[in-house]
């Protein structure tokens, strides 16, 4: 369930022009936080800004991004990193390696503190764009950073019954990333 219903919501993020990148072939991951009351499991929250470390990278499912980048031609990562937050270096480690293997390049580019928005590049079709920074632009970045937005949105969705604010420190958490070719569950649910 945690897996279906947070990549529906992605999927109708799309659709409905919800993605608003400064830049085409660009994607963000999306953490989907679940919290557990009274044996159930409520979505509680959404997050863009996402830790990744040791423990993610264990079972990130990076052959899935490699193959969603080779089925689009690209051959090239970009990744856009805040100046003070970002993957960590073992999950950026990793993340390199398997593109390095699978003959795809990757480079950094560092955004300065929110509120910088994120620069336009222009960029040829074989580039791809991975978004680890606020976009304060983007429609599920404001819900991600302003949960009343994201409450409010999922109040009047199809998912309603999904979300309820559950206090606990506790989360399972899945990862999505988030862009206007293919929604994918990168990271399947996980204790957080």
């Amino acid at each position: 369930m945690f897996e279906s219903v947070s990549l529906d919501i992605t999927n109708y993020w799309t659709s409905n022009d919800f993605l608003t990148e400064s830049n085409k072939n660009c994607g963000t991951l999306v953490a989907f936080d679940w919290r557990e009351k009274n044996e159930e499991y409520y979505l509680t929250e959404i997050n863009t800004n996402i830790d990744l470390g040791k423990l993610e990278s264990k079972d990130f499912k990076f052959d899935t991004f490699v193959d969603f980048l080779n089925k689009n031609n690209f051959t090239f990562v970009l990744g856009l990193r805040n100046i003070v937050e970002g993957p960590d270096k073992i999950w950026i480690n990793k993340f390199k390696e398997v593109l390095k293997v699978n003959g795809i390049d990757y480079d950094e580019y560092i955004v300065d503190r929110y509120p910088t928005p994120i620069p336009e590049f222009d960029i040829p079709d074989n580039v791809f764009i991975l978004r680890y920074s606020f976009d304060p632009h983007n429609q599920v970045d404001e819900m991600a950073a302003v949960n009343i937005l994201f409450e409010d949105f999922i109040k009047k969705s199809d998912w309603e019954k999904c979300y309820k604010n559950v206090i606990s420190k506790e989360k399972t958490r899945v990862i999505v990333l988030y862009n206007d070719i293919e929604n994918l569950i990168l990271h399947g649910e996980y204790i957080k």
